[in-house]
């Protein structure tokens, strides 16, 4: 791998992770107007993610056979569950807090793989890095202090879902296309979103129309840029590039959210961080361009 295609690639994956941070950031402009819920603003993402995943299949071959049902159905449930609550989170508390609580998934994977994945075994390592991470996640939701909101507490559960998302897509990606798994969580999601959320559905205004575009373009780049980072990167540092996003969510939510960053957000992130790459030394085989975003 030359020097000049691993640049490359940390360039892609710092572009991903800012393009990404702004799509949280579009989602919390649509909520902050007060007509669209955050549940409304999944159902917009599934739709339009939907929309590229047959646009796609079109091109390239239109297959959505399901080899292992179970594992794409439960990747599709868990996945969609975790972005309706990313963006729910996102509504009630921050786009800082809800980037954070959307990149501890890996301290879940570490915790809850093993029970569920074959070559998956608890380590020493990985104990210290989940309780380092853990510890990031008290002093970010207020546990630690005994001060804390529904919003933490839904934000420590989405970390969870997206974990079980996440060993659930380990074992799907073994037989089944990345397409097919992809087509099945955004069609899941939108039916989930419809049945359960439908009721309370808005029409958007104008503004959130174009917010609502802004949060697709970016969403879409976002990944592609990630999907196009990973080719020149191995995966511990294009992963631990893409949770990177702890500190710009931290910083742009600052300098142009008018969040405030408190100094238990700040230690809380950097423990998580800390936690996260004393697992990644092992290995990582979760590809974030195969993430909920």
């Amino acid at each position: 791998m030359s020097e000049i295609n691993k640049k490359k690639g940390y360039i892609l994956l710092v572009t991903s992770t800012t393009l990404l941070y702004f799509m949280t950031v579009f989602v919390k402009l649509i909520t902050n107007r007060g007509n669209i819920n955050g549940t409304e603003v999944s159902f917009f993402r599934f739709l339009i993610g939907f929309i590229l995943v047959n646009i796609g299949m079109l091109k390239n071959g239109y297959d959505i056979k399901m080899v292992n049902k179970k594992a794409v159905l439960l990747r599709a449930v868990f996945a969609s569950m975790s972005i309706i609550s990313f963006f729910i989170v996102i509504q009630i508390l921050s786009a800082t807090k809800g980037n954070i609580y959307n990149l501890s998934y890996p301290i879940f994977v570490a915790l809850l793989g093993p029970l569920f994945l074959k070559d998956e075994s608890w380590s020493l390592k990985n104990i210290i890095g989940v309780v380092i991470s853990f510890s990031g996640l008290l002093f970010i939701s207020g546990l630690a202090f005994g001060n804390f909101t529904s919003g933490d507490i839904a934000g420590i559960l989405m970390g969870i879902i997206s974990s079980l998302g996440i060993i659930a897509l380990r074992e799907a990606r073994k037989t089944d296309k990345s397409s097919t798994i992809l087509f099945y969580m955004f069609f899941v999601g939108l039916i989930i979103t419809v049945i359960c959320f439908g009721r309370t559905f808005r029409m958007p205004d104008t503004v959130e129309w174009f917010y609502i575009a802004c949060m697709g373009i970016f969403s879409y780049l976002g990944q592609y840029t990630l999907a196009s980072g990973f080719k020149h990167v191995n995966s511990v540092e294009g992963s631990l590039i893409s949770e990177s996003r702890i500190f710009i969510a931290a910083i742009f939510g600052a300098l142009f959210m008018g969040e405030i960053l408190t100094a238990s957000t700040l230690f809380g992130g950097v423990l998580i961080f800390i936690g996260i790459v004393i697992v990644s030394l092992k290995k990582i085989s979760l590809k974030k361009a195969e993430n909920i975003l």
